[in-house]
C-alpha cells in the first residue's frame, strides 16, 4: 500500500504544500499528523488519496522538508 500521509513540521507548511498540490492537479487534505506508535506527533500532514509519490517529488523539489510518509490516516 502506498504511503499517502506526507508529514510536515507545521500547520503553515501542510497548507502551502496542499494549495501546491491542487495547482499541479494532485488532491491533498490537510490534517494533524496521527500518533504513531510510542512516538506524540506535533506536526500537520497533507493526506494524498493517489500519486503520493508523485505529489512528495513535487514538494521536495520545491523545497519542502518531508518529516516521512505513512499509510495511517484518520479524516
Amino acid at each position: 500500500m502506498e504511503n499517502q500521509l506526507i508529514m510536515l513540521q507545521n500547520i503553515t507548511l501542510a497548507v502551502r504544500a496542499k494549495n501546491i498540490l491542487e495547482k499541479s492537479g494532485i488532491l491533498g487534505y490537510v490534517q494533524k499528523t496521527p500518533s504513531l506508535g510510542k512516538k506524540a506527533a506535533c506536526g500537520y500532514s497533507v493526506y494524498v488519496p493517489e500519486n503520493a509519490d508523485k505529489a512528495e517529488q513535487i514538494l521536495r523539489s520545491r523545497g519542502f522538508v518531508i518529516l516521512g510518509r505513512t499509510g495511517k490516516y484518520n479524516l
